[in-house]
């Protein structure tokens, strides 16, 4: 009896490991398209949700093909398959409606048109369910003008959050940079991949700590 429940606890301490182990959203799965509000694409349980004004709202491009970025100046850096939202849209990231906290991604912003810029264009705005926000701007241009992918490790409080559904947007400053607007006359564009999340374990360790107690005191009981 004493092997079966020590089996047992085992059994369920490595399913709660396995289940925490961190998931990384990579749209490779998905293939270049194009997308528009409501639209959904799901892997497994990762559910990725477009947000937009119904038209031309998100796209998923080949980094490696230069002819696959056809909306602007998309950012340099990342040679595999990632997310675009476009004209002001935004994008949201679930599992299936179970909990998890981001710990990450990279991002970077698209260009509506080839130009010159001297400053950070805005932000990439990231929303938990629970109205929770942070912010990170832009990373500049480069001396050839292009934007790059940039990685955002989320190694605060936001990090630890726990979430149902995530949302990312932009938003762009204005001329003096006082403010950061969206809707912003389609111009609010950007790009993600490698979004890293930690799942929500759920019920299992209650269910260890009941074969853990279950097994102390069977040995209690033995010793008595």
């Amino acid at each position: 009896m004493k092997k079966i429940i020590s089996l047992a606890v085992a059994m369920a301490f490595a399913s709660v490991c396995g289940s925490a182990s961190a998931g990384t959203v990579t749209f490779e799965a998905f293939g270049p398209g194009i997308y528009s509000n409501g639209d959904v694409l799901t892997d497994g349980l990762q559910t990725i949700t477009v947000r937009g004004q119904g038209g031309f709202d998100g796209a998923t491009l080949n980094g490696s093909d230069p002819f696959s970025c056809f909306i602007g100046v998309c950012p340099t850096g990342n040679r595999s398959i990632y997310y675009a939202a476009l004209n002001d849209g935004a994008v949201s990231f679930g599992l299936s409606g179970n909990d998890f906290n981001l710990t990450g991604l990279d991002f970077g912003f698209i260009l509506p048109v080839p130009t010159q810029l001297s400053q950070s264009v805005g932000r990439l705005i990231v929303m938990g369910n629970d109205g929770s926000t942070v912010a990170q701007d832009f990373s500049l241009q480069n001396v050839n003008g292009d934007f790059a992918f940039a990685r955002w490790n989320f190694d605060g409080a936001f990090g630890q959050m726990r979430f149902t559904e995530a949302t990312f947007s932009a938003c762009v400053y204005n001329a003096d940079r006082s403010a950061c607007a969206n809707p912003a006359g389609n111009q609010a564009q950007f790009a993600i991949d490698n979004i890293t999340y930690v799942p929500e374990p759920g019920s299992l360790p209650l269910v260890a700590l009941s074969l853990a107690g279950l097994f102390a005191a069977t040995r209690r009981r033995q010793s008595a």
